[in-house]
C-alpha cells in the first residue's frame, strides 16, 4: 500500500510496534490491530472494531513500526 494513502478517516488492520509505556527500553509488539493515524500526533489502536473493545492511543514519537498494513474493508479483512 502506498503510504500517501494512509490517512485518519480509515481504518487499518496492521503489526505495530510501540515503546513499553511502563519500561521505554522495552519493545511491545501488537499484532493484528486495527488502527487509525490520528488524532494528530497520535496512533489510535484496538484489538477488535466492536462497541465494547478497548481503545489505546500512543502518541506517534512512540510507535516503533507500523507493518503488514491493510484497510478493513478490504477483500480478506475483517476488523
Amino acid at each position: 500500500m502506498d503510504i500517501t494513502t494512509v490517512n485518519d478517516r480509515h481504518l487499518y488492520q496492521a503489526r505495530v510496534v510501540v515503546q513499553d509505556p511502563a519500561d521505554p527500553s522495552r519493545q511491545l509488539e501488537l499484532v493484528r490491530r486495527i488502527v487509525r493515524f490520528g488524532p494528530a500526533g497520535w496512533l489510535t489502536a484496538m484489538a477488535a472494531a466492536t462497541e465494547d473493545a478497548e481503545i489505546e492511543l500512543y502518541p506517534t514519537g512512540r510507535v516503533l513500526a507500523v507493518t503488514d498494513l491493510r484497510e478493513v474493508g478490504a477483500p480478506g479483512i475483517h476488523g
